[in-house]
């Protein structure tokens, strides 16, 4: 099931959401990013930076932006088992929990879905600047589109997986 969200989403983000930016350039929601999140925390760290890279690779043979999208989704894939170990629950996760917004909280959606979509802009900006003197030009518009990500995956959050009352027994 992860695996089909994440190849879904990848032909969405390529074929649908590319072009969707809001406020032109300083607004690039990642809607792709959603699947990423969705992986379990107890998920293997392998298996994070294999999904991440392999998102990054589908999204750059699809939209044919060589490596950039690679290179991002494998920051990203390999920075969530440190978001998630940073965000983890006072307790640690249950093997049963699952990263949405009926198990984990609000709180802990927003957090996850914000701090890895600046990580992946920001990985993103980086390789299409390259150049330090322009570095500082795109921090905001990384910003911008972080925070448009995460209202974005929020969404997908409530359309796909809607809250519920948690059921104890």
């Amino acid at each position: 099931m992860t695996l089909a969200r994440l190849a879904l989403m990848v032909v969405l983000q390529a074929v649908l959401l590319e072009a969707v930016a809001p406020f032109g350039e300083w607004t690039r929601p990642q809607w792709v990013l959603w699947a990423l999140f969705m992986l379990p925390p107890q998920a293997g760290a392998f298996t994070k930076l294999g999904a991440g890279f392999l998102m990054g690779l589908g999204l750059d043979l699809m939209m044919g932006t060589y490596g950039h999208h690679m290179v991002a989704g494998t920051v990203l894939g390999g920075a969530l088992p440190g978001l998630h170990r940073i965000l983890a629950p006072r307790d640690g996760y249950e093997v049963t929990q699952k990263p949405t917004l009926r198990d984990l909280g609000l709180q802990w959606v927003l957090a996850l879905s914000f701090l890895g979509s600046l990580l992946f802009h920001l990985a993103l900006m980086v390789v299409d600047t390259w150049h330090a003197h322009l570095m500082l030009g795109a921090l905001m518009p990384a910003l911008t589109s972080a925070i448009w990500t995460t209202c974005c995956c929020l969404l997908l959050h409530l359309l796909v997986v809607p809250p519920g009352r948690k059921t104890k027994g």
